[in-house]
């Protein structure tokens, strides 16, 4: 039996995609728990100290019972992780109580239930409602993108030199590969992540770490090409010069790119496969950059120029992604604080736009 057959008689049987949440309260924040878990299938463990809430829910509500749950929620404390807006009255819990506060979000199987059913009908009647990703649930995927990583960055410094490769060589393919290898993507949609929910802290890492890797490039292409500047002859290749000549337009098509990925990363595409996007409009810039200030230095210029507006263009334009995808903290005050971060920093990449849009039409 084929998987896709499988699938439809699945869900003929009223079996539909379902999310294991675990929730491990202290005993005395029980009765405000299970009160919002009436529209759920959910089974209670009484502990000596603590209750243990198993849940079953349709993929479809997981992030509406997370905010039905967020509504008791007191303080905000910046430092707290946001997983825990699931809690209710997470301030008021204890140091003590810390270690017996939980929360576990699991993909089941399958799960078979009489209650499924109803829920099954329930939603045909009230009309399939679109499914979103909750916001814990990308910053986790995130995680990995705001800290250095020794590994990306050789990973990087690699396609790097692939890249340098190709554009001597003038063969695209040879490029392409590079761009495929390259993990550029993770530090500018955690950026772009971390925006929306206004952590400034964790931006300025994620800005960190990517301009860390832009300057790597640029400096180990720059490297690399002198060097063998000494062994054999190094042409500028069509594909080495087309990326010195920066335009308006290179800015829209950054921008567009950056905003193509958001959307394509939240449709579950893989991250290597949206990824190419980001890279086909920094990697080759970048290495053109450092190939230019070995080789051709009066060219580097116009290659800085247009490294800096497809960044530029590309953090605009996931930007613009994640806020079209409704990607944000949950708790109102933190709401606040994120919009007034998302119109700070558009104000700034709107002067950096205008200035390089100027540039551009300078040199």
């Amino acid at each position: 039996m084929s998987i896709g057959l499988l699938c439809s008689v699945v869900r003929e049987n009223g079996i539909i995609p379902m999310k294991k949440v675990v929730i491990e309260v202290p005993k005395g924040k029980s009765g405000t728990i299970e009160a919002r878990f009436k529209d759920t299938l959910f089974s209670i463990d009484e502990g000596e100290k603590s209750t243990r809430f198993t849940l079953y829910v349709p993929d479809e509500m997981l992030d509406e019972l997370i905010t039905k749950t967020n509504g008791s929620i007191k303080g905000t404390s910046g430092s707290r992780p946001i997983w825990t807006s699931f809690i209710p009255d997470y301030d008021s819990l204890a140091e003590a109580d810390d270690r017996i506060t939980l929360i576990e979000v699991s993909t089941p199987d399958f799960v078979i239930s009489p209650f499924v059913e109803k829920l099954k009908e329930r939603s045909e009647n009230s009309g399939k409602k679109e499914e979103k990703t909750p916001i814990e649930k990308i910053i986790a995927s995130t995680e990995s993108h705001i800290e250095f990583d020794k590994e990306k960055f050789i990973l990087a410094a690699i396609a790097g030199l692939v890249a340098l490769i190709g554009l001597f060589l003038n063969n695209i393919g040879i490029i392409i590969g590079a761009m495929l290898i390259s993990p550029l993507l993770g530090p500018i949609y955690a950026l772009a992540v971390y925006i929306a929910i206004g952590d400034v802290k964790t931006t300025l890492r994620c800005i960190q770490i990517l301009g860390l890797m832009v300057v790597m490039l640029v400096v180990i292409s720059a490297i690399s090409s002198f060097a063998l500047s000494f062994i054999i002859d190094l042409p500028l290749t069509p594909e080495i010069l087309s990326r010195t000549d920066p335009n308006a337009i290179f800015i829209l098509m950054a921008v567009l790119l950056g905003f193509a990925t958001m959307i394509a990363l939240s449709e579950g595409i893989p991250e290597g496969i949206a990824g190419v996007a980001i890279a086909a409009a920094l990697l080759p810039p970048a290495v053109v950059t450092g190939i230019t200030m070995a080789l051709f230095p009066e060219g580097s210029v116009k290659a800085v120029i247009l490294t800096l507006q497809n960044v530029i263009g590309l953090i605009a334009g996931s930007i613009i992604g994640v806020v079209f995808l409704h990607i944000g903290p949950r708790s109102l005050f933190a709401q606040v604080q994120s919009r007034q971060v998302i119109i700070r920093v558009a104000w700034f990449l709107a002067i950096a736009i205008g200035f390089l849009v100027i540039i551009s039409f300078i040199v």
